[in-house]
Formats: structure tokens, sequence, C-alpha cells
């Protein structure tokens, strides 16, 4: 997740929505991509539902996102949604359970920003400077990756997966952040927080019973520089 100022850095409902989406899908293929409005709507839904879910938690002690080794990662699961955590940069492998039945939603490459007073004049100023910043880093984002169990689950081809995957959110919505947060060592407090985010996030329909490997990532570069880098090799134990 990537940052240029302490502010930006990088739910149940809609299960019968997930339903439909995939009775329309006649080969039943594991992810659900954004095709129209009701997967778009579910995908906005869920980038917000995971950003709550990833920030409640305390970032020193219980962060899914700084977990080098998956045991965190059932780490306040609820409703038909399980969601991944990549990291705030750098690669990490997990083994994580799942339960079945179980949609999961993840960011290959995702950022958020919060709404401080003492950084922006207004809350039209803050949505006006994060939709410039998450365009110029969607511009940017020079990889993607997705991976099920050794195959793509889209094709390599950057601008399909960008158009599959990619969703912002720039209305604000309220996150209630852990006082034990990411931005604590630039004084913030935590507690309930206007919010933006975006990203390239995946929904994948319930998998299979067993084991399963998923691979995902991203990387923003600056011209030939990579600028920021992030990658997860899930182990997910499936229940039956």
């Amino acid at each position: 997740m990537t940052s240029n100022r302490p502010t930006s850095t990088r739910l149940g409902t809609g299960l019968l929505l997930f339903l439909s989406v995939g009775a329309a899908a006649c080969d039943r293929e594991t992810l659900v991509e954004q095709s129209g409005p009701a997967s778009r709507r579910a995908y906005e839904r869920e980038a917000i539902g995971w950003t709550r879910w990833a920030l409640a938690q305390p970032h020193s002690t219980g962060s899914p996102i700084s977990d080098p080794t998956g045991e965190l990662c059932g780490v306040g699961q609820s409703g038909s949604v399980w969601y991944l955590a990549g990291t705030f940069g750098g690669p990490v492998e997990r083994t994580c359970d799942v339960p079945a039945h179980k949609y999961l939603f993840f960011p290959l490459i995702n950022r958020w920003g919060i709404f401080l007073e003492e950084f922006y004049a207004s809350e039209q100023e803050f949505i006006d400077f994060l939709t410039e910043y998450f365009a110029a880093n969607r511009a940017a984002t020079c990889q993607l990756m997705l991976r099920l169990d050794g195959e793509d689950l889209v094709s390599d081809e950057l601008e399909e997966l960008d158009e599959a995957l990619y969703v912002d959110v720039l209305e604000p919505f309220d996150v209630d952040i852990n006082p034990d947060n990411w931005a604590t060592q630039y004084g913030f407090e935590g507690g309930v927080t206007p919010m933006l985010t975006d990203g390239h996030f995946a929904l994948l329909r319930p998998l299979e019973p067993g084991v399963h490997t998923l691979e995902f990532g991203g990387i923003v570069c600056d011209g030939e520089v990579i600028d920021f880098e992030t990658s997860a090799i899930y182990t997910l134990n499936v229940e039956d």
C-alpha cells in the first residue's frame, strides 16, 4: 500500500446479489468480474467492508496485513464473505483455514485515505486530492497477478485485469479505526473516521473443499523503477 502523506496509504446483504451474479455465469467461473452494475456495486460494497475489517484490528499485534504466517486470517471474520489481506509491501506466504461456502474478497493492490482536518481544509478538498491520487496510482500500476492452483484466473493483459478488477469508492464512508493503527506514528488516535479507498480487488465464488493455492499481488511503477510492490501466496484449507 503506497503513501505520500500520513493520511494516504495504502457486507452479508450482498449474498443474494452474489448468487444472482453466479447464476448468470453459465460456466460458473471462480472469479466474479465487474461486468455490469450489479457486480460493480458488489465490489464497491466489499471494498468498504474489507477496509473496515482490516483497520478494525490492532496494527501491532493483530493486523491481517502484517501477519507473516496466516494465523490471523480468521480475526474479525463474519458473514458470507471471507476477507484476505495483502501486505504493506513485499511478499508473504500464509496458510489459512476457510469455512465452507464462503466467497473470498481481497486486494491485489490497494490504497486508502483518511480525512483529517489538519491536512485538508474541507471534505471536498479531501475527495479531490484522493481522486487525483488514486487515478495516478491506477495509471502507474504496471503489473497485476491473480492465480489459483497454478492457473491465471484472467489473462495477463494489464488492460483486461484493470477493467475487471479496479474499483474506487470516492464517496466518504465511516471506518472505526483501531487506536493501534498504521498512522499512530503520525499521532492519529483512531476512532470513527471518513475514508476513501481504491485498488484492484478480486471476488471469488466459494472454492471446492480441499487445499488450494491462491497467489495475488501488484506493482506500481515510476517509469522503469518499481515504486511499490506487494504479493501474497495463500495455502487455503477449505472446509467440507
